[in-house]
């Protein structure tokens, strides 16, 4: 018997079909829901569970939309990616840190409108060890068991804060401690910072770092905290240069606390009220006020180390 031959005309119909068929178009835009499943392409029809999930597939520079509220997991990101909580986006983490940022140089990181919570035992809410830049705006980060936000970097990469509610954390709301040479910028508006076991706010460059920071503290407070509302300080090389204004320092032990030769903060148009010691400049600090400032109610209101001139 003869085999019977596959038609010449349906091969070369299969073969053409084959050719042009277009490849798998890459996701520049992700989802998670509640009821998602990881073993789901993230896709609007069918979301992911997780935001590891959805990061290790979106495309670089791509979005991560949250469909609605749930806990979506720890996650580390290693590329420039934005995230959009919504408001209702959150991340239960009782251990660990919540959110790691390990990007490349220039990468740009955004989280936006999410609840982080480290329910007593969670180490950090949010680690930035490299990248570009991160960006988080509309975030709500408390009781974690260290920083609610921590900013280490190694090397020239910016901070912007915005919209942001940090409280309950055992250690600083926000703290900005880079450990090497480089660029740091930081930009921090409508923020508050409550109710922390150490500092609300840190700038720092610790011993053996060399950086150079440059800082803006804008319409936030920074109350409750039990040993600093903010402190700026250089230990040994390196500077930082930060701007305080339009913002309230309350009930904490010192409001603002300005320490070494090569850290000056200048402020504006503040309340500081309520604390041990309103203002403080040690070990040569500069703190330099525009005498526009209300320091009152204070157990010792503390005085500037000197005075600066509008242009």
């Amino acid at each position: 018997m003869k085999r019977a031959l596959f038609p010449v005309t349906a091969i070369a119909f299969v073969c053409a079909a084959i050719l042009a068929a277009p490849p798998a178009e890459a996701q520049s835009r992700v989802f998670v829901a509640a009821q998602g499943s990881d073993s789901n392409p993230c896709t609007f029809a069918q979301p992911c569970r997780s935001f590891q999930q959805a990061h290790d597939t979106v495309t670089a520079r791509g979005e991560i939309d949250v469909l609605d509220p749930a806990g979506y997991g720890a996650l580390t990101i290693t590329k420039s990616i934005s995230i959009q909580g919504h408001g209702f986006a959150g991340l239960a983490v009782p251990s660990g840190d919540g959110i790691t940022v390990n990007a490349g140089p220039g990468d740009e990181i955004s989280v936006r409108g999410l609840l982080l919570d480290g329910v007593g035992t969670g180490a950090n809410g949010i680690v930035f060890n490299s990248g570009g830049s991160l960006n988080v705006q509309d975030c709500l980060i408390r009781n974690f068991g260290n920083r609610g936000i921590t900013f280490p970097p190694a090397a020239t990469s910016s901070l912007f804060v915005s919209n942001t509610i940090l409280f309950d954390n055992a250690a600083t709301g926000i703290g900005i401690n880079p450990t090497a040479a480089g660029i740091i910028t930081v930009i921090l508006d409508h923020v508050v910072s409550e109710n922390n076991g150490v500092n609300g706010i840190t700038v720092q460059v610790a011993i053996a770092a060399t950086a150079t920071v440059v800082a803006t503290i804008d319409n936030s407070v920074s109350a409750g905290n039990a040993s600093n509302g903010i402190l700026i300080s250089v230990s040994t090389s390196g500077s930082v240069k930060a701007m305080v204004r339009n913002s309230t320092l309350a009930r904490n032990d010192t409001g603002l606390l300005v320490s070494g030769s090569n850290a000056t903060a200048w402020i504006s148009r503040c309340g500081v009220i309520g604390n041990t010691t309103g203002l403080s400049a040690l070990s040569s600090g500069n703190l330099l006020s525009y005498g526009d400032n209300n320091v009152n109610g204070n157990t010792t209101d503390g005085t500037p180390s000197g005075t600066a001139t509008p242009l």
